[in-house]
């Protein structure tokens, strides 16, 4: 009864807040688990490690085989990453790779671990559909799934899918549509395309911009974001769109290092190549990410040189959505 009595105490506290705990290590990238909750825990589903000792998540990998035919369930666990050179011990916990655990776990901000595919998850532990700056456009929402500011309209029409609204272009009488479409999403590269169309009637002024961004995960904790930005002049050069809104006026090519903090909020910053003006310039900016609002504030220059402050010099950037 005694020895009843204790196993019921180690093992009840498991089954409450963990799904599974590692039984042997195969090597590095293999692992058998014992699965206390099939529900959470099947074949193919993504999970994480979790020190028993630190509580800290050391690693996350998916799995391979589960046998259901004994109690507890055991799982053959493949490694993805190892985070910050961390070792898994027997003993540690296995938990379902979802925002439950993210949350209720508290769980410190990774870029491996940015989950997607579901508008139930909350943007937080979500990757970037926008970086804070206008033209900076990052990877598809997913299906169903909005972002709405002041600024811009998205929709995702499916997960790799979806279609824009500039809203300062719709009150300015141009109608305006963009399209944003995902080639590529594996854990080695991301790759997204845009392409946004705007005519106004009244004048016969029409704009196009095309670009896109390439995302290669540089570890745990950053990701690098290579972006083109390609602006097709107006008909006019008196277009109102890029004179008196400001918008659109160039063409660039930047690149974005992206590094998440303890608390899922995002430091951005990285050097920018102007092709009208042909200057190296750049951006650095802070992002506040809530369960659905977002907002970033930062300082940008088309050209390190001009020390000045204002449109020609630096400049202050900012912004402010909501994506659910």
């Amino acid at each position: 009864m005694k020895n009843l009595i204790l196993i019921i105490f180690f093992i009840l506290p498991l089954r409450l807040f963990a799904n599974g705990q590692v039984s042997e290590i195969i090597d590095p990238q293999e692992m058998i688990a014992d699965i206390f909750d099939a529900t959470k825990i099947k074949q193919g589903s993504k999970v994480l490690i979790v020190s028993r000792a630190s509580k800290k998540a050391i690693a996350f990998g998916s799995v391979k085989k589960i046998d259901l035919n004994v109690s507890p369930h055991v799982a053959l666990i493949t490694i993805e990453e190892i985070i910050d050179n961390n070792m898994v011990m027997t003993k540690d916990l296995v938990y379902p790779l979802d925002y439950l655990t993210l949350k209720e776990e508290k769980i410190p901000g990774f870029a491996s671990l940015s989950l997607h595919g579901n508008t139930d998850i909350p943007a937080k532990f979500k990757e970037l559909a926008n970086f804070g700056v206008f033209t900076s456009e990052g990877h598809t929402l997913d299906a169903k799934e909005m972002l709405v500011s002041p600024f811009q309209f998205q929709y995702g029409v499916t997960n790799d899918f979806g279609v824009k609204m500039v809203t300062a272009l719709w009150l300015d009488g141009y109608a305006n549509l963009g399209l944003k479409y995902r080639a590529l999403r594996s854990k080695y590269a991301k790759i997204s395309v845009n392409t946004l169309g705007a005519y106004k009637v009244q004048s016969n002024d029409y704009i196009w911009q095309t670009g896109g961004v390439i995302t290669l995960p540089q570890n745990a904790k950053f990701q690098n974001h290579l972006m083109v930005n390609i602006t097709l002049d107006p008909q006019f050069s008196n277009a109102h769109a890029t004179k008196a809104l400001g918008l659109f006026q160039d063409s660039d090519i930047r690149s974005i290092t992206e590094y998440i903090t303890d608390d899922w909020n995002r430091i951005l910053y990285g050097p920018t190549y102007n092709v009208e003006l042909q200057t190296l310039g750049g951006t650095a900016s802070y992002m506040w990410i809530w369960n659905t609002f977002h907002m970033s504030l930062g300082m940008a220059t088309k050209d390190f040189s001009n020390l000045n402050f204002g449109k020609n010099g630096y400049y202050y950037v900012y912004d402010f959505f909501l994506r659910f």
